[in-house]
């Protein structure tokens, strides 16, 4: 499946996403899985955001990120 058809021609929303899904958006040129692995990598470098993410009820065992989760992580890594 190409993943970059899917996003690319579509503006950024803030919604739920899956993990792999937003990290799709994040890393278009990778596997949903291999997407999904840089983006919790980047999550756990910016403490910040991890510490943010966290108060905001994150666990690193959840399929999804809320509408509130994305609007935190695209202040810190900006709109993918």
């Amino acid at each position: 499946m190409e993943y970059d058809s899917l996003y690319l021609d579509k503006p950024f929303e803030v919604k739920t996403y899956g993990r792999r899904e937003l990290a799709s958006l994040y890393y278009p040129k990778h596997t949903p899985g291999a997407a999904w692995r840089a983006l919790r990598h980047e999550l756990e470098l910016c403490k910040p955001l991890a510490r943010e993410l966290r108060a905001q009820g994150y666990t690193t065992t959840q399929r999804h990120f809320t509408p509130r989760q994305v609007r935190t992580i695209t202040q810190y890594l900006g709109t993918p």
